[in-house]
């Protein structure tokens, strides 16, 4: 018995483009990111005993937790859009073999 391809709604080309060009600015912006120097400048100055005040070091604190975060959940995403991808493709595989 065949059944039904479920129906998906198609991305429009403008939809595409805005897609594409997102992707860019996100290329770009991980492109930008410091280097392994700028890490080690900040490590050098991080162990400097007086290197800051109560105050400041408590909002760098949170500022590196904040950035852990962040990162972290990126790296979630793109777990969860790999996974994605692949549901994707097997879904189009078993339509196709229905028809």
């Amino acid at each position: 018995m065949a059944t039904l391809a479920k129906s998906k709604p198609e991305t429009s080309t403008d939809q595409a483009q805005r897609f594409e060009r997102r992707l860019r600015e996100v290329k770009e912006a991980l492109a930008n990111l410091p280097g392994d120097e700028y890490y080690a400048e900040l490590l050098s100055i991080v162990r400097r005993v007086g290197w800051t005040t109560l105050a400041e070091g408590i909002f760098f604190d949170a500022s590196i937790d904040s950035i852990l975060a962040h990162t972290r959940d990126l790296n979630q995403l793109r777990s969860f859009g790999k996974t994605a991808r692949i549901g994707v493709l097997m879904d189009g595989q078993t339509h196709d073999a229905d028809l």
